[in-house]
């Protein structure tokens, strides 16, 4: 009877044991995965981008991650569109606050009728600002510039290449594609 008395007791004592461990398990996945994303940025109740994304993939460090195309739209004082950026996914670094678009990025000045392509770039939304180290490519109605770095306000209002390669192509206009 002692033994078997024994024997339950140390099988309790194991089993809370074992429980014990299985608990110091660490999850390592994300913290949170969102779908079809549609966000807008206001400033005093003025909408000043506009973000569109499939997936949004938040990590433990507050990162967030987006697998899938990113669409943003920058609004001026008016209401107005300003400029339209894409990119086939993206990067959000918490602790820097700033975007990374990745794969094909592509920034549209509405209003001056420019586009600019280039494989990756920075948004820096506290500064207003976006930049790149990679090669570009700048239509406007006229040219096509192409350089490697890139200097520009958020909504691509003012910009600077910062080298310039091959020459400027000045035509009368050139084909809308």
């Amino acid at each position: 009877m002692r033994f078997l008395l024994l024997v339950v007791i140390s099988l309790l004592i194991w089993s809370c044991q074992k429980e014990q461990a299985e608990d110091k398990r660490v999850y390592r996945g994300p913290k949170s995965e969102l779908l079809g994303i549609d966000m807008v940025y206001s400033d005093s109740g003025r909408t000043v981008v506009h973000m569109i994304t499939d997936q949004q993939i938040t990590s433990p460090t507050e990162d967030r991650i987006y697998p899938k195309e990113m669409k943003l739209w920058f609004y001026d004082k008016l209401g107005n569109v300003s400029s339209q950026i894409r990119g086939d996914s993206a990067h959000f670094f918490r602790t820097d606050n700033s975007y990374k678009l990745m794969g094909h990025v592509v920034i549209n000045n509405v209003l001056k009728g420019e586009v600019m392509k280039t494989d990756e770039f920075t948004w820096l939304p506290d500064e207003k600002r976006i930049f790149t180290t990679k090669p570009v490519s700048i239509k406007t109605r006229t040219d096509i510039v192409h350089g490697v770095g890139f200097d520009a306000a958020q909504d691509f209002s003012t910009y600077s290449l910062r080298r310039v390669s091959n020459s400027i192509l000045t035509v009368d206009e050139l084909p809308a594609n």
